[in-house]
């Protein structure tokens, strides 16, 4: 019955889902996005997030669609004070200078919202809400294993309202 499966049952696997290093810039992110989105029938389909390793390949966090566009918005504010009043960039971390910014600066760190394999779905559910994210790391112990999304649970909750009908 699925109102019994556990978040493992439905959590698409670490292996499959799209990958960045934290000090990839976040021209490669839009790149691994676009690599990941397809067309099928008039619609766009594809992952809305990314997870992100260290340089030790643990997972540290994951980059979402809103992370990116949050890093367009602190590019544009960049180039602002660029063009503008130079003081500006005293205030800007180092690398901002250079205008480079990195997953690392605009991830959600894993810590933030992370669920057990053994979980129950309801918990992710609860989880999703109160954080207000779309997507949760899976972790078995210390490692990530995977990762659910709303997306995932959306379609077992149509599954189950369907075999009540």
């Amino acid at each position: 019955m699925p109102l019994r499966l556990k978040v493992r049952e439905i959590m698409v696997p670490a292996g499959e889902f799209p990958a960045l290093h934290e000090d990839a810039d976040v021209a490669s992110a839009f790149k691994l996005f676009r690599e990941y989105f397809r067309c099928k029938d008039g619609t766009w389909m594809g992952f809305q997030s990314a997870l992100v390793y260290n340089s030790r390949g643990r997972a540290v966090g994951i980059l979402t669609l809103r992370g990116l566009l949050r890093a367009l918005q602190l590019q544009a504010l960049l180039d602002d004070l660029l063009k503008g009043d130079p003081v500006g960039l005293f205030f800007l971390p180092p690398r901002w200078s250079e205008q480079f910014i990195t997953v690392k600066e605009v991830m959600r760190p894993v810590e933030t919202a992370f669920i057990n394999e053994d979980a129950a779905l309801w918990e992710a559910a609860l989880l999703m809400l109160n954080k207000k994210v779309n997507s949760v790391p899976v972790m078995a112990g210390d490692n990530l294993c995977g990762v659910v999304r709303t997306i995932d649970l959306f379609w077992l909750i149509g599954e189950i309202l369907e075999d009540m009908a």
